[in-house]
């Protein structure tokens, strides 16, 4: 009886030791697998384009630009889906009403019409914009300063007056200016106001001819031949989509052409006084890693814009267009192509 109670004595530790292994083995399993299947999902951005152009695009190249800087891995911490409306305020809306029912984590709308789908579909999913001459115009924030909503980004804003005035830098003699736009596009119609204002104070011309679609703008830009001294493209999307068009009628002419972005500069206007689209877009990655992973706040967040705008000239567009651009703006461009 000794015996068996001596025996029981010894064995009985062993019971609970391995009882409390076997409890540690489990509970490794279940924590392993909880993990697995709590692992931390790809963070999804939807991204809206108006339509593809140089500029729009670049907009869009500065945006990954600073998510890949920040050290994410596109495909594996952050999943991109792009999507081109072709110009298409129809088609910005079906695109965004996709992004609305998939839940995506933030929208990056580029171009006016795009965030304006967006902002009509949700309150609550983050929406970044870029490429936006006037988002409070456009009704998507309250104000720069502090946007209201799930709504901010980056604005190309600024006077159309400190870009127009270039025409009368390099052509002091001009006296009509030819301006082509859709009439569609509010982003364009703002500045085409502004120009207006600008026009009359400097008792000049202005000779306006709107488009709908770049089918229709070597017709326009034909139609000012004759009639204008040199040609001022706003950042107008349809016009800008179809630069080449114009250039064709300028080159052919002989018309200067001046214009309201840098990427136009590159793509064979004369000279160009605007943003650099890549570094927009860039500031507009970055609020958007903001919002997404510090808990940034879009409706306190303020609409942020390039306050130095870049001079870019295009010497070889310029002969061929039958202008000389004069020495000292050559000498202070930022960009010369």
């Amino acid at each position: 009886m000794a015996r068996v109670a001596a025996l029981a004595t010894a064995v009985r530790p062993a019971r609970p030791v391995r009882v409390l292994v076997m409890a540690l083995f489990l509970s490794a399993i279940v924590v392993s697998a909880f993990s697995a299947g709590t692992a931390a999902a790809p963070v999804h951005i939807g991204i809206v384009q108006f339509v593809e152009h140089p500029a729009l695009d670049a907009f869009r190249i500065g945006f990954i630009q600073a998510l890949e800087d920040a050290g994410y891995v596109i495909g594996q911490d952050i999943v991109l889906e792009y999507h081109n409306a072709q110009g298409d305020f129809v088609v910005s809306r079906t695109i965004a009403e996709k992004f609305v029912r998939d839940q995506v984590d933030l929208i990056f709308a580029i171009a006016t019409g795009p965030v304006q789908a967006a902002a009509a579909l949700t309150e609550t999913i983050p929406i970044v914009f870029a490429g936006v001459r006037d988002p409070v115009g456009a009704g998507v924030a309250e104000s720069f300063e502090r946007p209201g909503r799930n709504i901010t980004g980056t604005s190309h804003w600024t006077p159309v007056s400190e870009q127009i005035k270039l025409v009368r830098e390099i052509m002091p003699d001009a006296r009509r200016i030819g301006i082509l736009y859709n009439a569609g596009e509010l982003n364009s119609v703002i500045q085409v106001e502004e120009a207006r204002q600008w026009a009359a104070g400097y008792g000049l011309t202005l000779v306006e001819r709107t488009v709908v679609s770049t089918n229709d703008v070597r017709q326009a830009a034909e139609s000012l031949v004759g009639n204008v001294d040199v040609i001022f493209l706003p950042t107008d999307n349809t016009v800008v989509s179809a630069l080449e068009s114009v250039l064709f009628v300028a080159e052919r002419f002989r018309i200067p052409v001046i214009a309201s972005d840098i990427a136009s500069a590159q793509r064979g206007v004369a000279a160009a006084y605007g943003v650099d689209e890549v570094k927009l877009g860039r500031q507009a990655g970055e609020m958007a890693l903001r919002i997404l992973f510090e808990g940034a706040d879009p409706a306190t967040t303020p609409v942020e814009t390039q306050r130095v705008l870049d001079l870019a000239v295009n010497e070889d567009a310029a002969r061929r267009m039958g202008l000389t651009i004069p020495p000292e703006v050559v000498e202070r461009a930022q960009y010369r192509f």
